[in-house]
């Protein structure tokens, strides 16, 4: 098995330079084949991955994602045959929010020691034809707040959390909201929405967390559709969706398990779009998206010692 490590140097703002550490791990291991690459722009790991699917083609590869959940997002990406590919993700960045639907030993995702020995586990995908999301999609006031972050992240000051709780500060006070026509397993939930949401994973956004029981595993995506009914009452309702107590949001959120959705909105507004806490432009789709779930498709790697949470493990 080819191990081929990919690193984005400008994830997160860790001060230990993530490009050396990885080379200097292996350069320690040389009982292992591999080949380590450091991405240039942003898109870059699309393009990379395909080319290496291409070159080795008919040869086992796990790829290494060393960067935040946007790297990973271009990573799965740029996958041409899923059952020659596995993925071990090393979170570097400010985003890796697709590790908190796991329990036990979660630390082990930062030992490359253990990502190497670990194992491979079959998750569900989100392709939304730009691109494909392991933990969640999103349309609206989460896709400007990831816009914000990754505008804000330019910036090295007040650590990783800084330009999330900036980024909310000001969406909150600023409202995206507009009409959408939507279809969900063709049942039309069209509708005004404050945001949309296809879930995966369990959060999002370093700081929300409304689906505590999303499965990865079920073969389906947990959309949620909201529409925040006042500004009076927007700080309060943001603090029930963080924690998932969306029973206390009443009538203004739609919920609804399914395989696949069609979303548009007038064209006359900006789509803001995000899939892993990456922004993806969508003038060229004239704001229309459809996410789709691909089954147990990508073989994921877990370290020992994890292993998903209970709540989550309603596709087992």
């Amino acid at each position: 098995m080819k191990h081929i490590f990919i690193i984005n140097p400008r994830a997160g703002k860790e001060k230990e330079n993530i490009s050396v550490r990885v080379r200097q791990y292996v350069d320690s291991r040389p009982d292992l084949e591999t080949l380590v690459f450091n991405t240039e722009y942003v898109g870059h790991e699309t393009e990379l991955v395909k080319r290496l699917c291409h070159i080795f083609e008919d040869e086992m590869i796990r790829l290494y994602v060393c960067g935040g959940g946007g790297s990973l997002c271009r990573v799965i990406s740029g996958i041409t045959n899923f059952s020659m590919v596995e993925v071990a993700f090393h979170p570097c960045g400010m985003n890796n929010d697709f590790l908190n639907v796991f329990e036990g030993d979660t630390a082990a995702f930062k030992n490359l020691t253990s990502l190497v020995n670990g194992t491979p586990m079959y998750m569900d995908l989100l392709d939304f034809g730009l691109g494909r999301a392991l933990n969640s999609c999103s349309v609206g006031y989460s896709a400007k707040i990831s816009s914000d972050v990754n505008n804000l992240a330019r910036y090295n000051f007040g650590g990783t959390k800084a330009p999330y709780y900036l980024s909310i500060a000001r969406n909150t006070l600023v409202l995206i909201s507009s009409h959408y026509d939507i279809l969900a397993d063709k049942q039309d939930f069209s509708g005004h929405y404050t945001l949309i949401s296809a879930f995966n994973g369990i959060s999002y956004g370093g700081y929300y967390s409304p689906l505590p029981k999303a499965s990865p595993l079920d073969g389906k995506m947990n959309l949620l559709m909201y529409e925040l009914p006042s500004w009076f009452g927007e700080f309060a309702a943001i603090r029930h969706f963080r924690k998932g107590e969306l029973d206390k949001l009443g009538k203004n959120v739609k919920l609804v398990a399914c395989t696949e959705m069609n979303l548009k909105m007038p064209e006359s507004r900006k789509m803001y779009f995000s899939a892993d806490g990456e922004v993806f432009d969508m003038s060229s789709a004239k704001n229309q998206v459809a996410i789709r779930v691909m089954p147990a498709m990508l073989k994921f790697v877990l370290p020992a010692g994890v292993s998903l949470k209970e709540q989550c493990r309603e596709g087992e």
